[in-house]
């Protein structure tokens, strides 16, 4: 049963939430709000099976026919406990590898699969919790951030990810120039080249109408606000969104203020991390709506909440997310290309949590 690392720790949040169901809320800063909102009492994997946490002694795992089975809740510590040092001591992000002393417990409580159903779902973990402020249960949906693996992607490269821009104020041999510049920091480079050269350059659109017109159901210019941050970001060599947003604001690009800006990325954010894909048409409704559990390097887990704390989560997202370079061979940034007399390039978009 060889998962990765990330799969590894997405099954030891699920342990260690069914051994500490009292979930504890943190603001952006990951400082403890509190940990009497939310009781967790069951975490359904795959829609199908349910796990309830029935006393402080043993879990149970109830399946579809309603056939239940006990596991006592010592046993499922002591895997927990096992599968975070081994996954501390595992040192490559990438790759598949198996942890032979828990093998049996998971391939009983999971049956041997993985946490996660799909990877198209956004929702990591499903769960009914008791919400003592409203004195009801609430079933939510969250996503699961660990930092015992590799970063998480946000927004994942594709072709539905592509932001055009047209190039005026150029001839065909800057152009072949430009297309030349192989070094290693060749798209740094060949976008210097370009304003050395005079090059006036301006968005024109992105690639995918699908994802164009999702960008524009969260506000009409957002498009636009991410093809200069994006083009910023090569300009100025920096990734960081915070830092991007401040020097788009510095470089009066735009007549609004930094929070203005902030808010308009900060649901940007939201709405890859919690709804949107690129691909796909979007109503504008999220599918998780609980939030993010962190897992913090030394195994402890946190909850960044949506129902009462969304302004929190969204400060998290900006001060935790980056642009990050996608292939070049694959999409082939800042090759400039003519079309009916006319020259143009594109850039990808592609964001992941920072470490």
């Amino acid at each position: 049963m060889g998962f990765n690392k990330g799969e590894w720790s997405e099954l030891y949040t699920f342990l260690y939430l069914l051994t500490n169901p009292n979930i504890e809320i943190v603001d952006e800063h990951l400082k403890l709000i509190n940990q009497d909102t939310f009781y967790l009492q069951e975490i359904y994997v795959t829609g199908k099976t349910t796990y309830r946490i029935a006393n402080d002694k043993n879990i149970t795992k109830i399946f579809s026919d309603g056939i239940e089975k006990v596991y006592p809740l010592k046993d499922i510590i002591s895997s927990r406990d096992i599968l975070l040092e081994k996954i501390q001591l595992h040192k490559k992000a990438k790759g598949s590898f198996e942890i032979q002393e828990i093998e049996p417990l998971i391939n009983s409580l999971l049956d041997g699969k993985k946490l996660k159903g799909s990877s198209r779902v956004k929702g990591d973990l499903e769960a009914k919790v008791f919400d003592n402020k409203q004195k009801h249960e609430i079933v939510l949906k969250y996503n699961i951030k660990s930092n015992l693996g590799s970063r998480p992607t946000l927004l994942n490269a594709s072709s539905h990810t592509n932001f055009i821009y047209e190039v005026t104020n150029i001839t065909d041999d800057v152009m072949h120039k430009n297309n030349t510049i192989l070094t290693r920091t060749k798209l740094i480079d060949r976008c210097r080249f370009l304003h050395e050269e005079g090059a006036s350059i301006q968005f024109i659109g992105t690639q995918s109408r699908t994802f164009g017109d999702n960008l524009k159901l969260i506000d009409s210019n957002l498009d636009t606000i991410l093809a200069q941050m994006l083009l910023l970001s090569y300009e100025e060599n920096e990734k960081d969104i915070k830092k991007l947003l401040t020097k788009v604001v510095d470089n009066k690009m735009f007549k609004e203020s930094e929070l203005f800006y902030q808010k308009k990325i900060g649901d940007f954010a939201n709405a890859v991390t919690f709804g949107m894909r690129a691909s796909e048409v979007w109503s504008g409704e999220n599918e998780v709506n609980g939030g993010i559990i962190i897992v913090t390097k030394k195994g402890e887990v946190y909850l960044l909440d949506l129902v009462y704390y969304k302004s929190m989560v969204d400060k998290y997202l900006i001060d935790n997310i980056k642009l990050e370079s996608p292939s070049f061979s694959r999409y082939k940034m800042f090759e400039i290309y003519k079309d009916n007399g006319k020259y143009y390039f594109k850039l990808n978009l592609q964001v992941r949590f920072k470490k």
